[in-house]
């Protein structure tokens, strides 16, 4: 090697060794900018009327009036909550409320990335949910022709009053709807164009915001006209005599397929039954 080339070698080295040195804390700057910063989070047992507080309920944390966390529980009288404020937020009070009622004082402020705190809260009020003693659709298979239904029908209690009965049907793109009341009795009627096997959550709330949740009782199937013989057909895709008599008398499936069914394989109806 000639001494050329050692002076261009030891050159370059110490070009690297500059620009690691500008590079690397340019790098640990970004690098530190990307990472979130931790909430305040709160978690414990629910204390006064609030011990027997369930799945369903929320509780939230406050800052200055505005809402900066919540939970829905998922076990009796236990809670956590985080609650995602800002370094601006650091030393204010924090509101704990469990279904909209606020909880007996405790002084707890806003520690911005602070360790998890393990914290009692005491509430008084009700806490209690509504009670779901029956809850059913039929029939289970309907028509997509938008017409064709499945009743809903609930029984739900509570001491203090139903506020609302609601049963979400997003997935067959009809939203959340509200249920039909007589007394303590709730119905609705469920038509749909979309095909397919569907379970509907339904949702029961109070007027102190206690809710039940039940997302498997209300499961339909909706078919289209050409799945019906092979849904409920031989294995051919053709009625026989039997298979359509065991059709009519099968409480599972709605009047309008029951017609399809006819309609399109015994012109003269039901009389060849």
């Amino acid at each position: 090697m000639t001494i050329k080339d050692k002076h261009l070698r030891g050159l370059l080295c110490l070009v690297i060794l500059v620009l690691g040195m500008f590079l690397v804390p340019a790098a640990s700057a970004n690098s530190s900018s990307t990472i979130p910063s931790l909430p305040n989070a709160f978690e414990g047992s629910l204390k006064g009327d609030a011990a027997q507080a369930g799945p369903g309920l929320v509780i939230s944390a406050y800052i200055d009036s505005k809402l900066v966390g919540s939970y829905t529980l998922t076990k009796v009288g236990q809670y956590k909550v985080s609650a995602n404020g800002t370094e601006q937020d650091n030393g204010k009070e924090i509101i704990f409320k469990l279904g909209g009622i606020a909880s007996e004082p405790v002084s707890v402020t806003y520690e911005h990335g602070a360790n998890p705190v393990k914290l009692d809260l005491t509430f008084y009020g009700d806490f209690i949910p509504p009670e779901i003693q029956a809850l059913s659709a039929s029939p289970k298979y309907i028509l997509n022709d938008g017409e064709d239904f499945s009743t809903v029908t609930a029984k739900v209690v509570d001491d203090s009053g139903i506020e609302s009965v609601n049963l979400d049907l997003t997935s067959i793109e009809q939203g959340v709807v509200s249920l039909k009341s007589e007394g303590d009795q709730y119905t609705y009627n469920i038509v749909s164009t979309v095909p397919g096997e569907f379970k509907f959550k339904f949702t029961a709330s109070n007027p102190s915001g206690n809710s039940v949740v039940d997302t498997d009782s209300i499961s339909i199937i909706v078919l289209k006209e050409s799945q019906l013989a092979t849904t409920f057909g031989g294995s051919d895709g053709v009625f026989s005599s039997e298979e359509i008599e065991a059709l009519v008398n099968n409480n599972d499936v709605s009047s309008g397929i029951k017609y399809a069914v006819l309609g399109a394989y015994f012109a003269d109806g039901w009389d060849r039954i």
